[in-house]
């Protein structure tokens, strides 16, 4: 089972603002493309947030079925791979540093814009950026032991509590 990756203080938002442009654009310049708009979300957005350096872009369409199986096609020439996990109401692609190993570098969560889960996204990302310390104490506290999966159920059960507060 893959471990979690290890978690850094960010201080290298230019660079990873920089990676998400890139992406941006070429998403934005697929043709036919069902892409409205993205947003660079989560801690590599943020200086001095926590993170695993994985950078996490939200994804606006119109609706999810727009996401067909040719635009699919059109994301694994850029590198991008859907991963199949039951996921609700999003899809979700990974771009990988090799495909032996499977690290995640840049996750795309597509999401249907003005939807309940696309201002969950938007909630989060505010969350972390105007609570940089309780984020980093929650993410701090995790064990390290927890396999990838864990972690990842760990922080969406802090975000869930968080955003309903």
């Amino acid at each position: 089972m893959k471990n979690r990756p290890q978690n850094i203080l960010n201080q290298n938002t230019a660079y990873y603002k920089e990676i998400y442009k890139q992406i941006d654009q070429k998403l934005l310049d697929l043709l036919d493309t069902p892409v409205i708009r993205t947003y660079h979300i989560g801690s590599t957005a943020v200086e001095s947030a926590y993170t695993s350096g994985i950078i996490d872009i939200l994804v606006f369409v119109n609706r999810l079925h727009e996401i067909t199986t040719l635009d699919e096609k059109r994301l694994n020439l850029l590198g991008f791979y859907r991963l199949h996990h039951p996921y609700k109401k999003k899809c979700v692609f990974a771009q990988f540093d090799n495909l032996k190993t499977l690290n995640e570098r840049i996750r795309l969560h597509v999401v249907e814009q003005n939807s309940k889960k696309s201002r969950d996204y938007l909630d989060g990302h505010a969350l972390i950026a105007k609570n940089t310390i309780p984020y980093n104490q929650f993410k701090q506290n995790l064990n390290e032991s927890l396999t990838l999966k864990q972690y990842e159920d760990e922080k969406s059960s802090w975000f869930r509590k968080s955003l309903s507060v």
